[in-house]
């Protein structure tokens, strides 16, 4: 075999390994394409999926017996909770009464949910100031309840935009554990913590 067609076959190797490493690179970016482009997808839906702009979630220890109750009131005077599940466009998901209302019986015996959490959803957002309060219906242990309560904004990523902690300590006690503004846009424009009783007597 001569120079020139050791040349030549050298050349047709190398253009045939650079032709590959073109198709395979073109390939890794289009998978990577692809991958995104699901990604997204995948995010919008569970955007559109979810139920509601906000969530209030209020906390307090699984084991605990005590009935606490959350409250929330909207911009227009509407009161979420238990005796007002859906009004104005908020929705209180379930009245947890404790480890009382945790469990249900059936034929294949006994389940408890071992979890003390109460939720408002807002399925829509109006502009102005929120009131999140928290009330010991019913105290049934010996010790101060320790509650937690948290704003999420549920839009894409769920977001925790705020975390308060409250203990209450006998039946009736009722505190405001934060408000919060929302402007016209939806998003959180100030919070704070002035106290506002929903339960009867009190400021407005």
């Amino acid at each position: 075999m001569n120079r020139r067609a050791q040349l030549f076959g050298k050349t047709l190797f190398v253009d045939l390994m650079m032709s590959t490493l073109v198709v395979v690179t073109a390939l890794l970016i289009a998978s990577n394409a692809v991958e995104k482009e699901k990604q997204r997808r995948a995010l919008e839906e569970a955007s559109i999926r979810t139920d509601g702009f906000y969530a209030i979630v209020m906390e307090w220890p699984d084991s605990s017996q005590d009935d606490v109750d959350l409250y929330v009131r909207d911009p227009s005077g509407n009161i979420a909770y238990f005796s007002s599940r859906d009004v104005g466009l908020m929705h209180l998901e379930h009245d947890d009464q404790g480890t009382v209302s945790d469990t249900a019986e059936t034929q294949d015996g006994r389940i408890a949910v071992e979890r003390n959490e109460e939720r408002v959803i807002l399925r829509g957002t109006m502009t102005g100031e929120y009131t999140v309060n928290v009330h010991l219906y019913n105290r049934r242990g010996r010790s101060p309840t320790p509650v937690t309560v948290r704003l999420i904004r549920l839009r894409g990523e769920d977001d925790e935009v705020v975390n308060k902690s409250v203990t209450l300590s006998v039946s009736g006690d009722e505190r405001t554990a934060f408000r919060f503004t929302l402007n016209a846009a939806g998003a959180v424009s100030g919070t704070n913590e002035l106290q506002r009783r929903m339960t009867g007597g009190g400021a407005p």
